[in-house]
């Protein structure tokens, strides 16, 4: 909606933004890409299990059998609300993944600048755009530095737009989906949602389609080859039957049943499903996962390139030290700063952002109010240029609110705005000494220096010949995150090579890395910018191998490092902020934002977003990585594996002669207990506990390969041998059809709960905690309570009255299963996480 703008600079006060929030809706565009219940049901509804259901049942109608059409039918709704089911639970996870991956953006209310979702900001809300920003409103900027857009969103056309705040002009206005290139400023929202220029369109645009992952396709082909060779196998033994028996109709009834035990559309549901909840465990580490590849390439990355500052360190800027190039001072967290380092501090606030993300810039203003300090009320800002390639340094302009003089302040990296200056030597010397000392000492500094003229450089940038006077430097503590040293170590055990690069000097990434733990001695050597610049592609490529620590580092750099990195084999995983960052990270093989501070051309150029930006959390989705894959893998060795003993099963009668052992409704049973083995079982089986101290896999192994299947087949052989020397001992005691039956279906359960505990890795040690595995468990038991216990339950699946004492044994297991699960309270939401 669009209503009457509050331009405050304090912003709106939070009941009113609500207030608002409440009355217009979230700021989102109509989507059509949540799934409804009818979609899911249809898609459902018309898999090959359902139909082959439907089939079934039709066949027994039409045979005279209604009571057996009436219970394929009940069970064709037990298996169409579980396939409901899944789909919606996966719907609902990925939807929680695409909020997580919402935008976020900076507001001012109340006169605080803070980050919200973008979903919540309101008309009025007054904006802070800054460089690399996707915007996700329209607004009317009332100040500007600068700006330049991209909106070929909107209209097309490549090259981006100046903007410039005052009036109502088209000049004045950003709109949604917009993309920020170049300067920052405030803006106050006048339309959200569907009311911005973006949503009006929204009905034209479509979104490309992801790219099939390599899984994904190797899964296809894998499950086409089966389809394939399931058919040809069901309409030869539905013909050998049909002539053996000399009856048409209980040829098609064997055919239907061996097809159904064949048909893998489990491969579906455990790549949707372990795929949907693995991000989600991801998510629950503060990993956010935007692409599926990122999932399978996670676990074959060999090296990690991950910034300094927020990723290895806290990102929590604080004011430790101060020099004016006549005698320098340390601060600690409650000290003021004394009288005579004023100029200093009040220049180094002219080069800021009060209303930045910046944590240096944070940490200057908080020092300055502190002391008592605001900016010349007399001066007004006026163009701004940030940081560029060779040019590490900020540049703010300023004019006197009545005259024609302007102040330029400089503020970035020590040796380049130190060889900008005019000063004495001494003064000079003393300066660089100083930012020498403190890089040493692990500290980040900034030198200030600033210049008088008649008038302002054209696009923010310093007049050629311009010379500065140094007003001092500023040296910041960000201390190291104290999970970082344990997780490099992690990495090194693992075979995951952790290279640092950072912007600042080298001897601050020098003091740094060795506190982290990448290097163990300051003779270790650091590569600058400035070296790799000199060197080409082929010689970079030739040195990296040995190399841990890069400074003084830009953006184009980075990508030239991927490159090299990847040109010595190595898999790479990329850390950025960015909008520079983002041709490196769509370069990496595993291209990962920062999700507090970078920029959105980063997080959309990335696989994976770091939520809190931590360096363990990245370490903790190379070790989710692993698990997945490896449980995907286990989970198609148990597919293959159980369905030998089922068809097998199937087959006897046609080979042997003799009853029908395995009924439509029995493989409808052995289903229901296969899916949630493959969903719920395998996704909740733990990391091994090696998986971070062996090497990472092949970047081109095969999840599935044919030693694997031949190894999974030898496997369900054997679990049906077991079935066949059951069914030879009944026969040779002349047991009747409907025990030979319960022989048959008891036998391959377990041979299920056997296999089950086979590919979970179980060889007799202890069993791993899987509390999955002890609901099914118990489900399974209790199960076989009521088909052997209750009559009428058995006589529907054409099983035979037992004794009461068997099924009292068929208890015992399920007793076991919850009292393991009563000594773990805790199971139920690593469970169903995503309730």
């Amino acid at each position: 909606m669009t209503h009457p703008l509050d331009s405050s600079a304090q912003g709106l006060d939070e009941n009113e933004a609500l207030a608002r929030l409440r009355r217009d809706g979230p700021n989102v565009l109509p989507s059509t890409e949540r799934k409804g219940v009818p979609r899911i049901a249809w898609t459902a509804l018309t898999q090959p299990m359902f139909l082959l259901l439907l089939a079934t049942a039709a066949l027994y109608a039409v045979l005279g059998s209604l009571g057996d059409a009436a219970v394929l039918l009940v069970s064709v709704l037990v298996v169409g609300g579980l396939s409901i089911y899944q789909e919606q639970r996966t719907e609902r996870v990925m939807h929680a993944l695409r909020d997580l991956s919402s935008p976020r953006c900076t507001v001012v209310r109340e006169g605080v600048s803070r980050r919200v979702v973008s979903a919540e900001l309101v008309c009025g809300d007054r904006l802070v755009v800054n460089e690399g920003d996707r915007l996700a409103a329209d607004a009317r900027l009332v100040e500007a530095a600068a700006i330049q857009v991209d909106e070929s969103q909107l209209t097309g056309e490549s090259m981006p737009v100046g903007k410039h705040a005052g009036g109502t002009a088209e000049a004045a206005l950003l709109h949604a989906g917009s993309l920020v290139v170049r300067g920052d400023g405030v803006a106050v929202v006048t339309a959200t949602g569907a009311n911005t220029a973006l949503g009006r369109i929204g009905g034209s645009i479509t979104r490309i389609a992801p790219r099939q992952s390599r899984l994904q396709g190797e899964l296809k082909v894998l499950v086409r080859r089966v389809a394939l060779l399931s058919l040809l196998t069901c309409g030869v033994a539905a013909t050998v039957f049909a002539l053996r028996e000399g009856s048409w109709s209980a040829g098609l009834l064997v055919g239907l049943t061996l097809a159904m035990s064949l048909i893998p559309e489990e491969f579906a549901v455990v790549w949707s499903v372990m795929l949907a909840l693995g991000a989600w465990r991801l998510g629950k580490s503060q990993v956010l996962t935007r692409q599926p590849q990122a999932i399978e390439a996670l676990g074959t990355a060999t090296v990690l390139c991950v910034d300094k500052t927020g990723t290895l360190t806290r990102n929590r800027m604080t004011l430790a030290a101060l020099h004016d190039g006549r005698q320098g001072g340390r601060l600690d967290l409650r000290d003021v700063v004394p009288p005579h380092f004023h100029r200093l501090l009040v220049g180094a606030m002219r080069a800021s952002t009060a209303v930045g993300v910046e944590p240096m810039d944070q940490a200057i203003f908080r020092a300055g109010a502190a002391a008592g300090l605001d900016l010349p009320k007399d001066w007004l800002l006026g163009q701004r240029q940030g940081v560029r390639d060779r040019q590490p340094y900020v540049v703010n302009w300023w004019r006197r609110a009545e005259g024609a003089e302007h102040v330029v302040v400089v503020k970035g990296a020590p040796e380049a705005v130190l060889a900008l200056c005019d000063a004495e030597a001494a003064e000079l010397h003393q300066l660089a000494e100083a930012a020498h000392s403190w890089s040493a000492e692990g500290l980040r500094v900034l030198a200030v220096a600033e210049s008088r003229t008649a008038a302002s450089g054209s696009d923010g940038s310093l007049p050629q010949g311009l010379r500065l006077s140094p007003l001092g430097l500023l040296g910041f503590l960000d201390p190291l995150r104290d999970e970082v040293p344990r997780a490099i170590e992690d990495c090194r055990r693992a075979g995951v090579r952790v290279v640092m690069i950072t912007g600042d000097s080298a001897l601050t990434a020098q003091a740094i890395a060795r506190d982290a733990g990448l290097i163990e001695t300051d003779t270790v050597p650091v590569m600058t910018g400035a070296q790799i610049a000199a060197m080409n592609d082929f010689e970079l490529s030739r040195c990296i191998g040995a190399l841990r620590v890069f400074a003084r580092v830009d953006a184009a750099q980075k990508l030239r490092i991927v490159h090299a990195l990847q040109a010595q084999d190595e898999i790479v995983a990329m850390t950025g902020d960015g909008v520079n960052d983002a041709p490196a990270l769509r370069a990496a093989d595993i291209g990962v934002a920062m999700g507090q501070r970078g920029t959105d051309v980063a997080r959309e150029a990335a696989a994976l977003v770091l939520m809190d930006d931590n360096f363990a959390s990245l370490v903790d989705a190379v070790r989710a990585g692993r698990r997945i894959f490896l449980n995907l893998r286990k989970a198609l060795g148990y597919l293959f594996a159980v369905h030998v003993p089922i068809v097998g099963v199937a087959l006897i009668p046609v080979v042997l002669g003799g009853p029908v052992l395995l009924l439509p409704l029995h493989v409808v049973l052995l289903e229901l207990l296969i899916d949630p083995a493959c969903s719920l079982v395998f996704e909740a089986e733990p990391a091994p506990d090696d998986s971070m101290r062996v090497p990472p896999r092949r970047s081109d192994e095969r999840l599935f390969s044919p030693a694997a299947a031949v190894r999974a087949l030898a496997l369900g052989s054997l679990a049906f041998a077991g079935v066949v020397l059951v069914q030879w001992f009944c026969r040779l005691h002349d047991a009747a059809p409907d025990v030979l039956r319960l022989a048959s279906l008891g036998s391959i359960v377990l041979g299920n709960m056997l296999l089950l505990l086979w590919f979970r890795g179980i060889r007799g040690g202890q069993e791993r905690a899987n509390p999955a595995f002890m609901v099914l468990l118990a489900g399974v038991c209790i199960v076989w309570v009521l088909l052997l216990g209750v009559p009428a339950i058995g006589s529907v699946f054409g099983l035979p009255a037992v004794p009461a004492a068997w099924a009292l044994a068929a208890a015992l297991p399920a007793g076991w299963a919850v009292w393991r699960l009563a000594r773990r309270r805790r199971w139920a939401p690593r469970l169903f996480i995503e309730r």
